[in-house]
């Protein structure tokens, strides 16, 4: 009896817990990948600084848009701030509830990035990669960061 008490407590407690686990599941996800997101587009501005052969970095950048055919799903509302805590600690965030009321238009944002990173794959398998592209890209992601980030 004792056992089965305890058994039913543990459950009780697992299932309580499961979407708070889930959604910092989520969150690490999304911050890894747009972690990954960041550090390709800095070793992208390093290579086409330096004037580099960009083919290597083709890779990093079909993966980049792979991660992006997958953002947006990786935004539930219970992830966002609020309700969850801002900052950039282990389960907050900088995601804004803002993604939640404008799903259409987040959805067309990772839509362009896609775009813009096929437009960047195209440059960077042919070698090179012009500046202006390069910022072009870059705005595409800041636009996005200015409406759905918090600072």
């Amino acid at each position: 009896m004792r056992y089965t008490v305890m058994a039913a407590g543990v459950l009780v407690a697992l299932a309580a817990g499961g979407p708070v686990w889930a959604q910092g599941d989520v969150i690490a996800e999304r911050r890894a990948g747009l972690g990954g997101l960041g550090q390709t587009m800095e070793a992208v501005a390093n290579t086409v600084r330096s004037g580099g052969d960009t083919r290597a970095l083709v890779p990093r950048i079909e993966a980049m848009s792979a991660f992006m055919t997958t953002l947006p799903n990786l935004v539930p509302a219970p992830s966002l701030t609020p309700p969850q805590a801002q900052g950039t600690n282990p389960g907050q965030t900088r995601a804004l509830a803002a993604i939640d009321a404008n799903r259409a238009d987040f959805q067309t944002r990772a839509n362009t990035m896609q775009t813009a990173f096929a437009t960047l794959r195209t440059a960077a398998a042919s070698g090179s990669i012009p500046p202006d592209l390069l910022r072009s890209t870059g705005g595409t992601c800041g636009a996005c960061h200015q409406q759905y980030r918090a600072r």
